[in-house]
């Protein structure tokens, strides 16, 4: 056998395991139809949400603060533990490093939502300092454990609580969805076990664990436990977590103590809720904005797609002047809304043979459907790529889309993956402060 004939062999193979054991020249996916039939969307594109008022207005339950922090002063309740010394310990700590201030400027007026829904609530208002600590306020930011957003919420505790995660949107990091969704969650919480720190350390250990041991102290003759006496027997991270957090508010409660100085940040809201209810194009939302796209996804990152589906009612945290121009300029908008199709994976495929089958360039392909390094397209995965003016987005297909994506095995000795790290938790977070 002479060694050409070995190579091409050799080729032959390697390519045949390349493609799931398809013919080379068949395409990795099918097209997917959009029907025909038009597409039922609610009586209005779009409208403003009542909960934050625009900037310009009045806010008559709290206009005596000067700005949010002295909102939030008012509004802490947690008592008992200004004497406790890992609390103050910790509160140095973050005083001297500086992280609280950068946490803060990073916030901006992102607080402002998150106080004006813990006040409306009527809850202590140590809960609007959560975010300080399990993310730093990043709204993209995601653990190893798989939590995410601004509230770092698992999969599964944020479909508990009808947090939105499909091919199209991952409401763990949309603001306001998942801020709703924590303030649900640590009322429950509260509500199981009457105490407010009992209901920080559930959490972020979980509501079992903690009430595990509370059973445990009660046998032992504990009539009425709380955090103080439960907490050497809880995880590292959960003993750690809820003097964090009282840290925090020590450290914003006396910042001159600390000789710490605190943004500026107004108690008013920057941001106006939008509420979107037809299929569009982010990019388009973003234009008739008058914003760009990467604007528009840096404050809404939620959006896993380049499509919005109108079904979804997707609230969008917008500036006021961006949001007033949107529904001004979507009434009268009179081109095509969406300008993408679908694809159905039917073998493992890789975005190159995606972008080259499609003339696209890979970039693009990418964009739309991100993927790791040497990862690939599974079968079954839904894709989006560009379609023109003949785009559409057919409802009863979006239900189903999905990304489903699998790292290479021996067979394909692509390059591992790497870079997930950028996705982690950003070191200037509570919970990134190193342990003593």
């Amino acid at each position: 056998m002479n060694s050409f004939f070995v190579r091409t062999l050799l080729l032959l193979i390697t390519l045949s395991a390349l493609s799931g054991c398809a013919s080379v020249f068949d395409a990795p996916y099918v097209e997917l139809e959009v029907d025909e039939a038009p597409l039922a969307q609610s009586h209005v594109d779009i409208e403003i949400e009542p909960e934050v008022v625009p900037v310009t207005e009045a806010l008559p339950a709290t206009p005596r603060y000067t700005d949010i922090w002295a909102r939030m002063r008012a509004g802490f309740r947690l008592e008992g533990h200004d004497q406790n010394r890992e609390v103050r310990a910790v509160a140095r700590r973050l005083a001297e490093r500086g992280i609280v201030q950068r946490i803060a400027e990073r916030a901006g007026g992102l607080l402002f939502y998150v106080v004006e829904s813990v006040d409306a609530r009527g809850l202590p208002m140590e809960l609007a300092l959560l975010p300080f600590v399990e993310s730093g306020f990043a709204l993209d930011a995601a653990s190893h454990a798989e939590a995410h957003g601004a509230w770092q919420f698992i999969e599964s505790t944020a479909r508990n609580y009808e947090v939105g995660i499909d091919r199209f949107r991952d409401d763990r990091r949309n603001l306001v969805v998942s801020t709703r969704a924590a303030l649900d969650y640590l009322q429950m919480l509260h509500g199981m076990f009457g105490d407010w720190q009992l209901a920080m350390a559930a959490y972020n250990c979980g509501e079992r664990r903690v009430q595990a041991e509370i059973d445990r102290v009660r046998r032992r003759g504990v009539e009425n436990p709380g955090f103080a006496d439960i907490v050497r027997f809880l995880p590292p991270e959960t003993r750690e977590y809820v003097p964090r957090i009282l840290a925090v508010r020590h450290l914003v409660a006396n910042p001159e103590a600390y000789a710490v100085s605190l943004p500026i940040i107004p108690n008013a809201p920057e941001y106006t809720v939008v509420q979107v209810h037809r299929d569009i194009d982010v990019s388009l939302l973003a234009r008739l904005a008058g914003m760009t796209r990467e604007a528009l996804v840096r404050l809404n990152p939620s959006l896993k797609a380049p499509v919005i589906i109108g079904r979804h009612d997707v609230k969008l945290l917008l500036p006021h002047q961006a949001a007033s121009l949107l529904v001004d300029n979507m009434a009268v908008h009179a081109g095509p809304w969406v300008t993408w199709r679908m694809l159905r994976i039917t073998r493992p495929a890789k975005p190159a043979e995606i972008a080259e089958r499609n003339r696209l360039p890979l970039a693009l392909v990418l964009q739309a459907n991100p993927l790791p390094d040497g990862h690939y397209y599974e079968v079954g995965s839904t894709l989006l790529l560009p379609a023109g003016n003949k785009g559409g987005i057919d409802p009863e297909l979006a239900r189903r889309a999905v990304l489903l994506t699998r790292a290479t095995s021996e067979c394909m000795t692509l390059q591992s993956c790497a870079g997930d790290d950028a996705r982690v938790v950003p070191a200037s977070t509570v919970n990134g402060l190193p342990r003593r």
